[in-house]
Order: structure tokens, then C-alpha cells, then sequence
């Protein structure tokens, strides 16, 4: 069941939107009353982007730090302001042998889910706290808080989300601007495209949709949290995930 959370006139960005979780999010924050910037890799909006109210269309590759100044300058032209970002764009790679991961797809994957929340981050805080602060959620993983063997490069990508997600909270408060993680279980994305979904819970592993996670951030959102990683397992709402204390001073 849908709850109402009110953006009404909220600037925010969403990127990795043309189709999974980025799309579930930047719907509902439109649905939402938000003003939806929805980038990704085409040239031109997909129709699932096309056919929602609210919503404008911009290219991205996240990988490419001139591509974000390019972005957030158009964006400062033309709204002046930006609320909400959302660092969704991601890949992955499904290998699980070290030494059969070619150097174009360790940079590319690395390029994505790193650079990608890095340079996002890096370019959008000043317009951020030019209009008095906001709010950042980065799409990690459950993968981001423990192995994942079968796609291991996945995996070391997402804990370096985190651990920036952690690192940059404080700094950040001191602009009054907010930075989460949701880490979502297993979700029915491309990532399991075909009969994926079915084959994992034929071996007990539950699936959420698209649709949970932009539930999920909504909540995260409209809490007063910063600096956490929120696991979101199926059917549950987002939780805050207690990590242990390191040793020594």
C-alpha cells in the first residue's frame, strides 16, 4: 500500500531511470509532486520515462565527470535549485573468477557503481546547499554489507558506496544536506531478467519489485536520518543497519 509523503515542488534527480529501480523512484517522487530529472545512457527517453507526468529527460553517463557539470549546470539554469538526488545508475557483471575479469569490464563496472556516486555527489552538493540543503540516497546493495561470490567486483563496488555514504554524512550535515543508502535484497530488475525471478524462489531466495524499493526511499526520505544504510528486505520497510563497533581508539 502506497503511503503519501508530500514533494510537492521538490526538485529531484534520479539517474539510472530508464528502467528498475530508477524508474520506480523517479514515478513515485512525480507522483509525488516532485519535479523529476530522470537521466540515463539513450539519447532520447524511453517510452516508460515518456509516459510519466512530471518527469524531464536529460543523458548521463555518470562515469563522465564533464557529463555531471554539464548536468547540473542545466539544471541550475533552468529550476534553479535542486532538493533531491538520487544515485541509482548500476551495473553488474556476475563474475565470480578474479582472474577472468578483463580490465575494461573491472573499469567499467568500477566506472559506474563508484565513480558514478562519487562524481554525482561531487557536483550536485553546491547546488544542493545553495537552495538550503537537501536530500542524497545512494542505491547500494545487501551485497554493499557482506560478500557476494558470485559477482564479486559488484560486491567491492557497493561497499565502497558505503563506505562514502558513512565517510562524507557529517561534512555534509554541517550544509544541511542528508545522505543515505538503501540497500535492497534481491529485486526483479534486468539484473534477473527471463526467468530469473522464478528460479530464485524456486530456491528459497524472495524477490521484491521495483516498486518496494521507491516505497522504501520515500520513507528514508522522510526521516531525519544521515550517514545510515537502510536494508530493505521484501514486504518490510527499510531498517537501519547496525554495524559493529572497530576495535581500538
Amino acid at each position: 500500500m502506497k503511503e503519501s509523503h508530500d514533494l510537492d515542488g521538490q526538485v529531484a534527480l534520479v539517474t539510472g531511470a530508464a528502467s528498475g529501480i530508477g524508474l520506480a523512484c523517479a514515478r513515485r517522487y512525480a507522483e509525488e509532486g516532485a519535479i523529476v530529472i530522470a537521466s540515463d545512457l539513450a539519447d532520447v527517453a524511453p517510452p516508460a520515462v515518456r509516459q510519466v507526468s512530471g518527469i524531464e529527460y536529460r543523458r548521463l553517463d555518470v562515469a563522465d565527470s564533464g557529463g555531471w557539470r554539464g548536468l547540473v549546470a542545466s539544471i541550475a539554469d533552468v529550476h534553479g535549485k535542486l532538493d533531491i538526488v538520487h544515485l541509482n545508475a548500476g551495473i553488474r557483471l556476475g563474475v565470480d573468477d578474479i582472474t577472468a575479469l578483463s580490465d575494461d569490464d573491472y573499469l567499467r563496472i568500477v566506472g559506474v557503481n563508484q565513480h558514478g556516486v562519487f562524481f554525482g555527489l561531487r557536483a550536485t552538493v553546491p547546488l544542493l546547499e545553495a537552495g538550503s540543503g537537501g536530500a542524497v540516497i545512494v542505491t547500494a546493495s545487501r551485497a554493499s554489507l557482506g560478500p557476494l561470490p558470485n559477482d564479486l567486483a559488484y560486491s567491492m563496488s557497493k561497499h565502497a558506496v558505503t563506505g562514502l555514504v558513512r565517510s562524507v554524512a557529517a561534512a555534509l550535515a554541517a550544509r544541511s544536506i542528508s545522505i543515505n543508502a538503501i540497500c535492497p535484497a534481491t529485486v526483479d530488475t534486468g539484473f534477473i531478467a527471463g526467468t530469473g525471478r522464478e528460479r530464485l524462489e524456486a530456491a528459497g531466495i524472495a524477490v521484491m519489485g521495483a516498486e518496494e524499493v521507491a516505497e522504501g526511499a520515500l520513507v528514508i526520505l522522510a526521516g531525519d536520518s544521515t550517514g545510515q544504510c537502510f536494508v530493505q528486505l521484501p514486504g518490510e520497510t527499510p531498517e537501519e543497519f547496525e554495524f559493529a563497533a572497530v576495535p581500538g581508539r
